[in-house]
């Protein structure tokens, strides 16, 4: 087996305790502009991108281009008005392996359904300044998760191949994601737990990031 020369994090859920934030300015958005938000629609949302989401409220609600766009603004408005006013929670381990990673010289990327722009944000709100070597966001790619692109881009970025990297997965966008790419994922819990057939395609489960030392130390041994 090839060492693992590198992690690629997904963002929300997985680094960031964030999707209850967007949780509940999702649903806010929806409110304002009189339409209801059912249960099961925003875990179906988590780990799409921005064109994947918009083809959803299309398919699900009948959503115009324009209604869409105003609600997305809307709820992307809320959010970044929270985290500006109370910062964003950091997953539990992630600062241990994040040290773990530099100091054994261990390449780091983010590989997030969020633009760019609005991951940056993020990291500096949740006082994330170590730096990743690459950050793969939903306007990076042209087909979002579940496709492979975007873990494919970030291996790329690096110089690596996927056998070479191990994927950090807390939604069934994103494990599939990785698992098209053929790259080995790491599955932790957020919200919620995702269906066993997706969830049997990550070769990892850990309940804290910190945990990811422990598989890395035994692959690389």
């Amino acid at each position: 087996m090839a060492k693992i020369k590198a992690v690629l994090f997904d963002m929300d859920g997985t680094i960031l305790d964030t999707e209850k934030i967007h949780k509940e300015c999702w649903e806010q958005a929806m409110r304002d502009i009189g339409v209801e938000f059912l249960p099961t629609t925003f875990y179906d949302l988590i780990g799409l991108n921005d064109k994947s989401t918009c083809e959803y409220f299309k398919k699900h609600y009948g959503f115009t281009d324009e209604q869409y766009t105003k609600m997305s603004v809307s709820a992307y408005t809320l959010s970044r008005e929270f985290t500006t006013t109370k910062g964003i929670p950091v997953k539990k381990g992630f600062f241990e392996l994040s040290d773990y990673l530099a100091e054994n010289k261990i390449k780091r990327a983010v590989v997030t359904s969020s633009i760019c722009s609005e991951a940056l944000h993020n990291f500096q709100r949740a006082r994330i300044e170590t730096p990743f070597d690459v950050i793969i966001g939903g306007d990076s790619v042209s087909k979002g998760k579940p496709s492979a692109e975007p873990y494919l881009k970030a291996a790329e970025g690096l110089g690596l191949l996927p056998h070479e990297c191990i994927a950090v997965e807390d939604s069934a966008n994103g494990v599939r994601s990785a698992h098209n790419a053929g790259i080995k994922c790491v599955y932790i819990k957020d919200m919620v737990d995702i269906p066993e057939e997706i969830r049997s395609l990550a070769e990892y489960e850990v309940s804290t990031l910190d945990k990811i030392i422990e598989i890395i130390e035994e692959i690389n041994q």
